[in-house]
């Protein structure tokens, strides 16, 4: 069809063009215009999508492993033993034993009314006066007390038996401890210590009160641990390396673990302390590694498998890569710590899944 062109005053007017021919020409013409205009609104090439990743080399980080995590030891420990008053009435005037504290013979433990009272841990409680002339197994510890605490050089004789010196030494001590000048000894002047060598978990003393009733219990002292478990102190749980030795450390002293069980083992058990009165949820511990591991870190994505379950990374190599086997010594973060396998001045490839077309383990 040809188009029919007509002038009326200088205007020049066309006929319709008949709608089928529009379509067919839109649809011939514009296509290729919407791509075009595409094209030019991308900032990229289309050649770009053909490029692989680049290859991303990184050297090695040298670092000390030791796994060091806090957990808490749940233990379990038969009571220890507990110190009872003497006989003493009065105000409690100073207190000189606090939790954490030994408990040994001859230390000042409390004063009523400004007189000091110190333990002793005697073979027997001190039960009656002692005065010259008196026998007994109780003279014999006075004896073993009063060479303690410096008053005579050494025991008489016969220990069993309080002389007319026996009598000079205890005014000389009663003395001391700011009682009155006295030649009988006054049992209340010493506080019995059911055992040698122990440490004060808990006292109940206070100055200003009344001197505690005789037998009433004034010192707690730690109980003996029968068991002892391991619990994570957060909400991961507590895995171990497999062969690997651990230790927990509390109160700076090292406790050997047993990682099967997850415990303190036995032979250190009468090491470990019993909890405290504000340990109810455990004691607190760190564990770690008994030896620090020297390993590598590189990055996890540089970590490959097969189906065997063989790890790999790869290393570049005179213009290539080859596969090395690892073994890993754990991972966190995006980072993974190489325990064998590479060396710290090899070259890691970090991105092998985006450079490789077959980056498995061989």
């Amino acid at each position: 069809m040809r188009w029919r062109v007509r002038e009326h005053d200088g205007v020049v007017s066309r006929k319709s063009v008949p709608l089928k021919l529009l379509a067919i020409l839109a649809a011939i013409v514009l296509p290729p215009l919407f791509v075009a205009g595409v094209l030019a609104w991308r900032d990229d090439p289309l050649s770009a999508t053909d490029r692989s990743a680049s290859p991303l080399l990184t050297s090695p980080t040298p670092r000390t492993i030791t796994d060091e995590r806090q957990v808490r030891i749940m233990a379990t420990a038969l009571p220890g033993p507990e110190v009872a008053a003497g006989p003493a009435r009065g105000t409690i005037t100073a207190v000189g034993i606090a939790p954490g504290d030994p408990l040994v013979d001859g230390a000042i433990l409390f004063q009523v009314d400004g007189v000091d009272r110190i333990g002793f841990a005697s073979s027997i409680p001190f039960y009656r006066p002692i005065s010259p002339g008196t026998e007994g197994p109780d003279v014999v510890e006075l004896h073993r007390l009063l060479v303690l605490e410096g008053i005579i050089d050494e025991q008489p004789d016969d220990p069993g038996t309080a002389t007319f010196a026996t009598g000079q030494a205890i005014a000389d001590f009663a003395e001391s401890l700011g009682a009155e000048r006295t030649t009988t000894f006054d049992p209340g002047l010493v506080v019995f210590l059911p055992a040698p060598d122990l440490v004060a978990a808990s006292v109940s003393l206070k100055v200003g009160q009344p001197a505690p009733a005789q037998g009433a219990v004034i010192i707690t002292t730690p109980g003996t641990v029968t068991s002892a478990r391991l619990a994570s102190g957060n909400q991961e749980p507590l895995n171990f390396a497999p062969g690997v030795e651990y230790i927990a450390v509390v109160d700076r002293d090292e406790f050997t673990v047993e990682t099967a069980t997850q415990s303190i083992a036995g032979t250190d058990l009468p090491r470990l302390r019993a909890p405290g009165e504000t340990e109810r949820d455990g004691i607190p511990a760190l564990i770690r590694r008994r030896t620090p591991l020297q390993a590598l870190a590189v990055p996890s994505s540089s970590v490959m498998t097969n189906a065997a379950g063989t790890l790999c990374v790869w290393l570049a190599e005179d213009g290539a890569y080859r596969a090395a086997t690892v073994t890993i010594a754990g991972a966190r973060g995006g980072v993974t710590n190489v325990a064998s396998g590479i060396a710290a001045q090899d070259q890691v490839l970090s991105n092998p899944a985006q450079v490789m077309e077959a980056p498995q383990c061989p």
